[in-house]
């Protein structure tokens, strides 16, 4: 049974005119009355009396009314109600990211796209493991990949490359010297992420090295290297600030690893909310800003 049939058929039983109904409804005359034809059809019954000068309900089109019309009326709030159904963005996005990234580089962003879209509210989860974003809930993941992930249950958009550098401290250094090649690096004792170690050329010098540390944490395995740990492999955002004031020196400078790319991970399917649509296209903008200094795209 056609929804828009059951709007039709309300609106005649409450303006008692199909001219009317047809006014406030935006729609042709004849639409209405094939309609109510169609309705009648279909339930078997007559529901409204025509004659030449008025509309009236037939004994089975009052009770169908009684029936129909409060939950009519509840679908068709609960529907206008919908956020996503608004013209502007609104609604709660559940999304998680690692506490390293999410504090160092999201955060700002986020509170701008905040400000931009304050109708939007924010559920972040914080956490080194690999969230299953369908059976927990979840809008979106941030994930930082050397490779495009390969589950069809979701979509992965790189919203812009991700560096992987090696850091040490300058004791560090001063203390075990400075590697100049790869062979030498083999040399070295290393702090590692877990889950973020690049791929081929780097995976064979870092199992020369000496493992002293592994850690699913960002801030927790960059302290280390600040204190004298080892030879560190960071993205470049977590140690850039470190650089520029000399707590961290960069190893190998001329060497570059495999570069891999900062995702936005978030469910397949066929209708995206606008939401998520404004939130994608904002942090595209916001990482290529801070990252590579690229203009802002303007919309299409």
């Amino acid at each position: 049974m056609d929804l828009n049939h059951l709007s039709l058929f309300t609106a005649v039983a409450e303006t008692a005119s199909f001219t009317e109904a047809a006014r406030r409804l935006g729609v042709p005359k004849s639409t209405v009355s094939r309609a109510i034809a169609t309705l009648e059809a279909d339930l078997g019954v007559r529901l409204l009396q025509r004659t030449t000068r008025a509309v009236a309900l037939t004994t089975a089109g009052q009770a169908f009314l009684a029936r129909v019309g409060p939950h009519l009326r509840s679908l068709t709030a609960a529907v206008g109600n919908v956020p996503e159904l608004d013209e502007e963005p609104s609604g709660t996005l559940r999304l998680t990211a690692t506490a390293d990234f999410g504090t160092a580089v999201l955060a700002e962003i986020l509170v701008g796209f905040c400000r931009r879209y304050p109708r939007v509210t924010l559920d972040m989860a914080l956490t080194s493991r690999t969230v299953d974003l369908v059976k927990e809930g979840f809008d979106a993941a941030f994930r930082l990949l050397l490779a495009k992930p390969r589950d069809s249950g979701l979509i992965a958009r790189k919203l812009v490359d991700l560096n992987m550098q090696y850091y040490a401290a300058p004791e560090y250094l001063l203390a075990r010297g400075t590697p100049k090649t790869l062979d030498e690096l083999g040399d070295h004792d290393s702090v590692s992420l877990t889950g973020g170690r690049p791929s081929l050329p780097s995976e064979r010098v870092l199992a020369k090295t000496h493992t002293r540390l592994l850690a699913d944490d960002g801030f927790f395995a960059r302290e280390a290297v600040r204190q004298g740990m080892g030879i560190g492999l960071f993205p470049s955002f977590l140690a850039q600030q470190d650089v520029l004031t000399g707590k961290l020196v960069r190893v190998l400078p001329r060497w570059t690893l495999p570069t891999g790319g900062i995702f936005l991970v978030y469910p397949s399917g066929r209708h995206l909310p606008k939401k998520m649509v404004v939130l994608r296209e904002h942090l595209t903008d916001a990482l290529r800003a801070r990252f590579q200094g690229a203009p802002k795209s303007t919309p299409t």
